[in-house]
């Protein structure tokens, strides 16, 4: 699956979280939902915000700057926007490996972040399960 049919596909099923997506779906959109966060973050900044002030660290040296941006509204609206497709996409991917959605809830206990990317990356079943048939042909 491309980039363009991953993004289409997981912004087609907005909120549709039954049958399966492979694992070309699940992080082509994880790159799209990235990029599009910092594109909203970097434009609502510079656009939106107004400016971005850098400070200088220790004395006289150059040793680090650190940026501050005020907060912005497009990052918002944008990560409010994709935050149930990439909902949807995860738990269709659980799918897609034989597990429950419900499984997405261990994300919230320490380290079920570890275990949540163990199985993200884990190959589709090949043979149908009970969420559906496999998406993508077998090679």
């Amino acid at each position: 699956m491309t980039f363009t049919q991953a993004v289409r596909s997981c912004l087609s099923q907005y909120a549709g979280f039954q049958g399966r997506a492979p694992r070309s779906e699940f992080w082509w959109f994880w790159v799209f939902t990235l990029l599009m966060e910092i594109a909203a973050f970097v434009i609502g900044t510079m656009l939106l915000a107004g400016s971005i002030t850098a400070t200088q660290v220790s004395g006289g040296q150059i040793d680090a700057w650190y940026f501050f941006a005020g907060p912005n509204w497009l990052s918002t609206v944008v990560h409010l926007g994709l935050i149930l497709p990439s909902l949807a996409v995860a738990v269709r991917r659980l799918h897609d490996i034989g597990r429950t959605g419900w499984w997405f809830l261990i994300l919230f206990i320490p380290f079920g972040f570890f275990v949540l990317l163990f199985w993200w990356v884990q190959p589709s079943q090949r043979e149908p399960n009970v969420y559906g048939l496999p998406l993508l042909p077998v090679r």
